[in-house]
């Protein structure tokens, strides 16, 4: 059998419809599954244990220059692999126009994307021909796993075993001496940083939070980084904690999920790195204010979130409508860091 699943972007929903391919994979474990990606997200789907073929597709830079012939001839190419293959099922997991378009040049008899509740863009409800609304209140990786077990009338509950991404031999020595460099048996990874401002915590609260949690565990920090004010973030917080801490050198994303399956906790935002610590086995401590930890925070007891408070009484399902131009952030800058320690401690009162 061959499968394709249409997600396109971004990182963060990509890596959260990864226990998609885990579910194709446990019910059809002889099948392909194929992926299609943007190409500057390829290298992460390309890792995925379960993925045989990823086809990648350029939109951005298409758009910009239509009619240019390199980017036809990228075009025509990616239609000509693409029809190369016969799919059993073609999932539309993006859900807008731009895959409608790549749902409809697939070929196959079956063509499953949301249905009109939940549908991000309605014109695409016109390339597929069955349709699922996901329950309402789930985990955001049970909306993209409706769809595939939807195609197998499966209504049990999918316990996502974690996968390894694939990575070089010179990756894996590299993350050893890392682990070992370590000093104390108890190594904590910590990824401070978000995209948005509003998805952080206050500086000085994140950094009394962890001064806490490291005379209650005893642990030693690694800081992981991805741009430069992030990087900044890590060295400041580094020198806070000189003898118990170490700041990674930058590394694929592919190498740092390697690395949160060998670290005791990782802590982190609702970001990328946080999703992807989803896919280990490791436990996850995480800070939510304008978007809901009961929809993005990796699934599991292992998995402990704050839910900040919005003061002004705003409510949401998955995201604050004002997340990105609120003045002040306070759902989650203004939380004291006496109350997350409590929380982490004990986080049933």
């Amino acid at each position: 059998m061959k499968f394709l699943i249409v997600k396109t972007s971004s990182l963060g929903d990509i890596i959260q419809a990864f226990p998609s391919a885990g579910y194709l994979h446990q019910q059809f474990p002889e099948a392909e599954i194929h992926w299609v990606v943007e190409k500057p997200f390829a290298q992460m789907v390309q890792a995925h244990p379960h993925v045989t073929q990823v086809h990648t597709i350029s939109t951005k830079k298409w758009r910009q220059k239509f009619l240019s012939k390199e980017n036809r001839q990228e075009m025509v190419t990616f239609k000509k692999e693409l029809k190369e293959h016969h799919f059993d099922a073609v999932f539309d997991m993006q859900s807008n126009i731009k895959s409608s378009l790549i749902t409809w040049l697939a070929n196959s008899p079956v063509k499953v994307g949301f249905g009109w509740k939940t549908v991000h863009e309605w014109p695409n409800l016109f390339v597929t021909n069955r349709r699922y609304d996901p329950v309402k209140g789930l985990n955001i990786c049970h909306d993209y796993l409706s769809l595939v077990q939807g195609y197998r009338d499966d209504k049990a509950t999918y316990q996502n075993p974690g996968v390894d991404l694939r990575i070089s031999v010179e990756e894996k020595e590299k993350l050893q001496q890392i682990v070992n460099r370590a000093q104390f048996s108890c190594k904590v990874l910590v990824c401070a940083g978000s995209m948005w401002r509003n998805k952080q915590l206050d500086p000085k609260t994140l950094s009394s939070f962890l001064g806490k949690v490291q005379e209650h565990l005893g642990c030693s920090y690694l800081f992981a980084w991805g741009s430069p004010e992030e990087q900044k973030q890590a060295q400041e917080l580094q020198s806070q904690f000189p003898n118990c801490s170490h700041i990674l050198e930058k590394m694929s994303l592919p190498m740092l999920q390697n690395l949160m399956g060998q670290v005791n906790l990782v802590i982190a935002m609702d970001s990328l790195p946080l999703h992807l610590a989803g896919t280990t086995k490791t436990p996850t401590f995480s800070v939510f204010g304008a978007s809901a930890a009961s929809k993005f925070k990796p699934e599991g007891a292992q998995h402990r979130a704050l839910q900040g408070v919005c003061p002004y009484g705003r409510t949401f399902e998955k995201r604050c409508p004002i997340l990105r131009t609120c003045k002040t952030g306070a759902c989650i800058r203004d939380i004291n860091p006496d109350d997350l320690i409590q929380f982490f401690i004990n986080p049933t009162n």
